[in-house]
């Protein structure tokens, strides 16, 4: 029986980057890869050929990720990011959430593959603990954010 697949959720960006990048990687990244390895193999001997290596290395690297976003494409749901959210937190929801030690943090909630770390505008999963911690509530709202073995109290302050 084949295995079901999951759905994807993306941004409607995160989509776009990840069909650009596929075929930055396709039309541009590979064909360098082939000419590296002609290149490598036209100077002789491969046996020793570090250059010869470092492109079969760099191809086998771009096939695999060319099969990632592939696979991650295959079952995708765009999200609405303009749909209202009714306060409950959600994929594409802007999350303020306040911890133990009173500072606040703003962080948009996205598909793993989006995350990024960037000091203004971070983007988490619901794989992260505070992800975890506060999927499906709502404002206001006090949940237990699981670190390692302690657990850090978090109070949602807004949902958008």
């Amino acid at each position: 029986m084949p295995k079901k697949s999951k759905t994807n959720f993306l941004s409607k960006e995160g989509y776009e980057k990840l069909v650009k990048e596929l075929h930055n990687i396709k039309e541009v990244e590979i064909p360098k890869v082939i000419e590296r390895i002609g290149e490598a193999k036209a100077m002789g001997d491969l046996s020793e050929n570090s250059e010869y290596k470092s492109a079969l290395e760099d191809r086998e690297l771009l096939s695999s990720r060319i099969m990632q976003i592939e696979e991650l494409l295959d079952n995708v749901e765009i999200i609405d990011e303009n749909k209202k959210h009714s306060g409950i937190i959600d994929y594409g929801s802007q999350v303020t959430v306040e911890l133990e030690d009173k500072k606040k943090y703003t962080v948009d909630i996205v598909w793993s593959g989006e995350v990024t770390l960037e000091k203004d505008a971070p983007k988490i999963s619901f794989n992260s603990p505070l992800g975890i911690a506060i999927k499906w509530k709502k404002a206001w709202d006090t949940v237990q954010m699981k670190i390692w073995t302690s657990k850090q109290s978090v109070k949602i302050v807004s949902v958008k």
